[in-house]
């Protein structure tokens, strides 16, 4: 059993951050970054950068459900995740329906839209980053990691398949999948949430 067989469960980091910061901002607000050259530091020091959208070898189109906590602060919201070759798209709702923010990546950059999340704190690339590590394949995200000096792991207890990344001595992010539902801990940014899924 492997993550890329569970298509429905995992979106990313931007709720806890938004949360985090209390970013009730009154105006849209809306940026780009090129894949090339945006690095995702996992460390201070330490960084990858993005896979090609095209890799995924996923498709799906499917409602989300996550619950989560960033530092002593805890969320919870929806959304909606679409996810192929070509294009991935991420809308994140309120528990009211409302939009909070829109991440859509594709071949050569990723795009932020929000009417109450500050870019300056949130950074698309990140989200996309953990939407990455959880749903591709292994054989894509292993020697991708390995070639920055990460390690990254993957292993069976029961019916839980979990990753593990890490540097050197140090535990950066486990991810934990048991059917529909997949568990992220970044223990270094100190934020985790479990999401769960429809069907594909």
């Amino acid at each position: 059993m492997d993550f890329k067989g569970n298509l429905h469960s995992i979106y990313g980091l931007g709720p806890a951050l938004a949360i985090a910061f209390s970013l009730i901002l009154c105006c849209c607000h809306s940026g780009q970054n090129v894949l090339s050259t945006t690095p995702v530091y996992y460390t201070d020091d330490a960084f990858v950068y993005l896979l090609d959208i095209s890799g995924s070898g996923i498709v799906m189109d499917a409602p989300q459900h996550i619950d989560g906590r960033y530092g002593d602060k805890e969320f919870s919201m929806d959304a909606w995740m679409r996810l192929n070759d070509s294009l991935l798209n991420v809308v994140l709702f309120s528990s009211f329906g409302n939009t909070l923010a829109e991440i859509t990546c594709s071949h050569d950059s990723v795009h932020f839209n929000s009417t109450v999340m500050d870019l300056n704190d949130i950074k698309a690339e990140y989200i996309v980053a953990d939407i990455q590590l959880c749903l591709y394949d292994m054989a894509t995200l292993q020697p991708h990691f390995e070639s920055y000096g990460f390690t990254l792991t993957e292993t069976t207890e029961g019916d839980a398949t979990i990753r593990k990344l890490s540097r050197g001595n140090t535990d950066i992010v486990t991810i934990r999948k048991v059917g529909n539902t997949i568990e992220l801990k970044n223990k270094l940014r100190h934020y985790s949430y479990t999401v769960t899924g429809g069907q594909v």
